[in-house]
């Protein structure tokens, strides 16, 4: 599959413009399976780049779940003398963010997410050597690149006990990781609240990557890797993510190494169901004025002796087709991950997401009045996530 790279370029851009920068979101995301140098064991790891109206503060990261109560002297006088002032004194002010979030680490079995924060001016983006890249000196550079991303996240125990706004875990991550993009799908989904581009449904990675001084090796053949990005004003709400090209046909047993899905969404009212089945693509994109429909559940199955597992179920069909997608992955090896809004408000998206599903992808064509099955593809490392908006506490 020859990929057209101007496509990919475009869609890779930095999209803050206008008003974008003062109430919008851009937000690219890598992911990859990597296996452990010390157990052999197997895991997703993710890498991403989240940036929040960087127009609103340039020169300082602001968190908009970072505590803001006064602490004035007189403010504590009336908070003791018990005056109408001490409601005032216990409203915290609330702040739209502005910061340069760069989140990575891994799903699975002790999954963690590490976060490292910066100021919007200093994100570099656009230049002929980065497609974005933050921090001021080489000690604390993240960045991805054409071909490569690289950077270093530690974040102390001591750091989340005085900071806990950080949203994240302890730790220390640092990743050195080239990539080709293989094959992905176009057109973009575009709209004034949201937009998502999966120009890298498909994406080859190698290197290394370190967690908490474990190394793990990341493999082109095996590393089934993904790279996407959202923009816009907010996340869709409910948001739902699947995707994978570790893909094998149950009609003949083959391993389809040109091959790869992805499905995302919701947007109106639709969910975005992309296939690419070795050369032969079936796309609906939920911004196009072509018809069909999509039903679909993330539901918790009841647990067994395998433990606890969710399970996703997205069925469409058209006049030509049906498609009929179920995954399955274990509670174990997911965890949350969090995003603040950039609405502020305290409002944060929260994906719960594994790097582990299993399941079957079948395609059916509609000839006359019945179903031909055309394949049926048994998946594997499967990246899914299902996620809401959510107002924390005041």
């Amino acid at each position: 599959m020859v990929m057209d790279l101007n496509k990919v370029s475009r869609s890779r851009r930095y999209k803050l413009t206008g008003l974008l920068r003062k109430n919008g979101f851009d937000r690219w995301r890598i992911s990859a399976c990597a296996i452990s140098s010390v157990t052999g064991e197997e895991c997703t790891f993710f890498i991403e780049f989240y940036i929040v109206n960087p127009a609103l503060s340039p020169d300082k990261a602001v968190l908009g779940f970072k505590s803001r109560l006064p602490k004035t002297d007189t403010d504590l006088q009336y908070a003791l003398a018990g005056t109408e002032s001490e409601k005032t004194l216990l409203t915290e002010e609330l702040v739209q963010p502005s910061f340069i979030m760069v989140k990575a680490g891994k799903l699975g079995k002790r999954g963690k997410q590490l976060n490292a924060y910066f100021p919007c001016a200093s994100l570099v983006t656009g230049t002929p050597e980065y497609i974005v890249k933050a921090g001021n000196d080489d000690a604390d550079t993240c960045y991805i690149k054409t071909n490569a991303t690289a950077g270093a996240i530690s974040v102390s125990g001591a750091d989340l006990l005085e900071c806990p706004e950080l949203l994240g875990n302890s730790g220390s991550i640092a990743w050195n990781l080239h990539y080709s993009i293989e094959d992905g799908f176009f057109p973009n989904f575009r709209s004034k609240q949201t937009n998502w581009a999966c120009f890298g449904a498909r994406t080859s990675v190698a290197g290394v990557i370190m967690l908490d001084g474990e190394q793990f090796n990341v493999s082109k053949d095996r590393s089934y890797g993904y790279f996407d990005k959202n923009w816009g004003r907010s996340f869709t709400n409910p948001f739902l993510h699947l995707s994978s090209s570790n893909l094998v046909s149950n009609i003949s047993g083959k391993k389809l190494l040109e091959s790869c899905f992805a499905i995302q969404g919701e947007y109106n009212s639709r969910l975005c169901i992309l296939t690419s089945i070795e050369g032969k693509k079936l796309e609906f994109h939920a911004g196009s004025h072509k018809k069909y429909n999509t039903i679909y559940e993330c539901t918790q199955m009841p647990e067994d002796e395998d433990g606890i597992k969710l399970h996703w179920s997205v069925s469409m069909n058209n006049r030509g087709y049906v498609i009929d997608v179920d995954i399955i992955c274990k509670a174990e090896q997911m965890f949350v991950r969090d995003y603040e809004c950039p609405e502020g408000s305290r409002k944060v998206m929260k994906l719960i997401g594994g790097g582990s599903g299993t399941g079957e992808v079948k395609i059916y064509k509609r000839v006359r009045k019945d179903l031909e099955l055309i394949e049926d593809v048994h998946v594997g490392n499967c990246l899914c996530e299902f996620g809401n908006i959510e107002t924390a506490e005041r």
